[in-house]
C-alpha cells in the first residue's frame, strides 16, 4: 500500500497545506481522488485493491457517488463484472429528474466513494438509494479520515472498509520521506484531535 499512497502523492491526489472540506471543517491535508481519471494504472491498481477488500460484503451492484467515487466505482465494477449505478450530488431538472442513475432498484448495493470524513455524503446517498428501492448494505471507500464517517453509517446498519485511514497515509508519506517532519507532525495532531472529541 506505501506504493499506492506514493503514486497517489506524486500525482497530487494528496496535498498538503490549508484546505476546506465538503463538510466545512478546516484541514492540514487535502485527498483529491477526481484525479484518478487521469491515471488509468493508479486508478486499476486501487480498484483490484479495492475489489479484494470489498468481498467480503454480500452485494449485487456497486453504485458511485458524485464525483470522485463514479470514477472509482466505473474502475471496479468495470474489473469486476458487476452493475454500476451513480448517485449525483443534485437532483436532476429534466428527464426522469433523478438522483440516482442506474438500474440498482430491489439490488443489494455498496456504495464507493474517494474519501469519508463525518459520512454526510454516503448518509446522502444511503437515503437516495433507499427512496429509489435499492437495499444498501456497505460503503467504502479510499480513505476514511476518522472524523465520525465510520460511526454514522454503522449506525444506519451500513458495513463501512477503507483502504487506508488517514493515520496509515500520512504514516506511509512519512516512511517515504515525501512530506517534512513538520508536516507529518501537524496532519496527526489534527488526526489526533477528533479521537478526543
Amino acid at each position: 500500500m506505501d506504493r499506492v499512497a506514493e503514486l497517489m502523492f506524486r500525482a497530487g491526489m494528496i496535498r498538503v497545506g490549508r484546505f476546506r472540506l465538503t463538510s466545512g471543517i478546516e484541514s492540514p491535508y487535502y485527498i483529491d481522488l477526481r484525479k484518478l481519471y487521469s491515471y488509468p494504472s493508479l486508478a486499476r491498481e486501487i480498484a483490484e485493491t479495492m475489489i479484494a477488500r470489498i468481498n467480503v460484503y454480500r452485494f449485487e451492484a456497486l453504485v458511485g457517488i458524485a464525483t470522485a467515487g463514479i470514477a472509482l466505482a466505473s474502475y471496479v465494477a468495470a474489473l469486476s463484472g458487476l452493475p454500476m449505478g451513480y448517485v449525483r450530488s443534485e437532483r436532476k431538472e429534466h428527464g426522469t429528474m433523478s438522483v440516482v442513475e442506474g438500474a440498482v432498484e430491489g439490488l443489494r448495493v455498496l456504495i464507493l466513494d474517494d474519501v469519508a470524513t463525518t459520512g454526510g455524503s454516503i448518509e446522502r446517498a444511503y437515503r437516495a438509494l433507499r427512496e429509489a428501492g435499492a437495499k444498501p448494505v456497505a460503503a467504502a471507500v479510499v480513505v476514511d479520515r476518522c472524523q465520525g464517517a465510520r460511526e454514522r453509517l454503522e449506525s444506519l446498519g451500513l458495513e463501512f472498509a477503507s483502504l487506508f485511514t488517514a493515520r496509515q497515509l500520512i504514516e506511509s508519506l512519512r516512511r517515504k520521506g515525501l512530506i517534512s517532519e513538520g508536516d507529518y507532525e501537524r496532519v496527526v495532531r489534527y488526526i489526533e484531535s477528533f479521537k478526543k472529541s
